[in-house]
């Protein structure tokens, strides 16, 4: 937890003074209890924004390849991220996520899997409609946006979207397609902030 605070005051100040941070949408984050945060996933940088942008602890999600590099696995452990391997069903990650929801804390997601730049097509998975509907918790939809300045310095728009009720998902019997759908309504949830 002291890491964490650390690593958010130092984004905070960069995104801050170096990038002009604007965030919209304070008052719809959740004070407390469970609450999955998920938005796009433009630059590695998302992560950081979000943990700004928030003022609870987010336990990211991240690709199980970060975590092999002894430095940045510490690190990113250290933060409250846990590894998940994209290319299979990954048990250990899901029991992990569902436990952090059930602890009532806030889950770091980002639905579409991989960073999306450009004309690439979003295919968002349906792990975050399957974690909140089990675990009754709310999603909260965040939306960045970078405006380049220069090669390092951006002007980043961030918006956090009202949150939605597991109920309001559309999900009646938990079955893999009615999760992907759910996921692909969140996701557009989140293009449309």
């Amino acid at each position: 937890m002291m890491l964490y605070k650390v690593v958010r005051a130092i984004f905070k100040f960069y995104f801050y003074v170096f990038n002009r941070l604007i965030v919209k949408g304070q008052e719809n984050e959740i004070p407390e209890g469970s609450l999955i945060v998920f938005g796009n996933h433009y630059s590695n940088l998302d992560v950081f924004l979000m943990a700004v942008a928030l003022k609870r602890q987010i336990r990211f999600m991240g690709k199980h390849t970060l975590f092999k590099t002894p430095v940045v696995g510490a690190f990113a452990r250290a933060c409250g991220a846990f590894p998940v391997d994209r290319t299979r069903v990954d048990l250990t990650a899901t029991k992990t996520a569902l436990k952090i929801l059930k602890n009532g804390e806030v889950l770091g997601i980002f639905p579409e899997g991989t960073r999306i730049k450009g004309d690439k097509i979003s295919d968002p998975k349906g792990g975050i409609a399957m974690f909140a509907w089990k675990t009754k918790s709310p999603v909260l939809p965040v939306h960045v946006e970078y405006r380049r300045r220069f090669h390092f310095l951006n002007h980043i728009e961030l918006t956090i979207g009202k949150p939605v009720a597991a109920s309001d998902l559309g999900i009646e019997k938990g079955t893999p397609e009615e999760y992907k759908a759910a996921s692909e309504r969140l996701i557009d949830t989140v293009y449309s902030l």
